[in-house]
């Protein structure tokens, strides 16, 4: 899970969000609440924002089509369903981290706190959930190696709540996830760990840097498959130390 550039809002969608908003307005004010009468126009956007998410869902890293994933209402729009149609509300998601894990749950540090009908946020609202277009989720959460298991697992960095309840409720570690994580790790990153120990055994630097630099390109830039997953695979195989040693720079991605 990395960080989500969105970008400026689309063009079409203010004047959808008004319309909806009113329609929709009016019909829970005769019949009530009912999930179904929001409609879909919300995934007109839907294609830009994958196309913005550089095609990864944006909490898993899965690289998927648009057709057949989901447009994520981070405030789930059961809960909250004046915020269908903002784009700051708008994720780009798998099927399986939006309907199957989290679905409409949507933890607080206070529950009282929840924000009123057609109230904008955050008001005294407090998520427990990490949003990954508006902070680094790499600061809540990372990836370690567990040894009896030979899996890399998800876990929340230090003792980070919203870490640890974002990975329960998104099901993070899953297991075709770890399984997915593991053969990732297996295929894309030990071969180049491989061949950059054995270059540093023959003492090269200007050589190992150059390496270094080529698969810290390639694995972390924001289209490649699982980047956060791949930064902390780096740093396990070569820790901090190890790193200054050879004077190997690990940007975050």
């Amino acid at each position: 899970m990395i960080r989500v550039d969105r970008g400026s809002e689309p063009d079409s969608l203010p004047a959808i969000r008004q319309t909806e908003r009113d329609r929709v307005r009016l019909l829970f004010a005769a019949t009530g609440f009912d999930r179904d009468q929001l409609g879909k126009r919300y995934t007109e956007v839907k294609s830009e924002l994958w196309r913005r998410q550089c095609f990864k869902c944006c909490y898993c890293e899965k690289v998927c089509e648009d057709v057949g994933n989901d447009l994520e209402h981070f405030r789930p729009a059961s809960l909250y369903w004046w915020l269908s149609w903002t784009w700051s509300n708008l994720l780009f998601a798998c099927p399986n981290c939006n309907r199957w894990e989290k679905n409409d749950e949507f933890p607080l540090a206070n529950a009282a706190a929840r924000l009123a009908p057609e109230d904008e946020p955050p008001q005294r609202e407090e998520p427990l959930l990490v949003d990954p277009a508006a902070e680094d989720p790499m600061d809540s959460i990372q990836f370690v190696f567990d040894a009896s298991s030979e899996r890399w697992l998800p876990r929340p960095r230090g003792a980070n709540v919203r870490g640890a309840e974002t990975i329960r409720v998104l099901g993070l570690d899953r297991q075709a996830l770890l399984e997915n994580f593991k053969r990732h790790v297996d295929r894309y990153v030990v071969p180049d760990v491989e061949h950059l120990r054995r270059m540093m055994a023959e003492g090269n630097e200007v050589e190992v840097r150059a390496y270094w630099a080529n698969v810290v390109r390639r694995g972390l830039q924001r289209t490649s498959y699982f980047t956060a997953l791949t930064h902390d695979a780096l740093d396990h195989f070569f820790p901090a130390d190890l790193r200054h040693r050879w004077s190997l720079a690990l940007p975050r991605p």
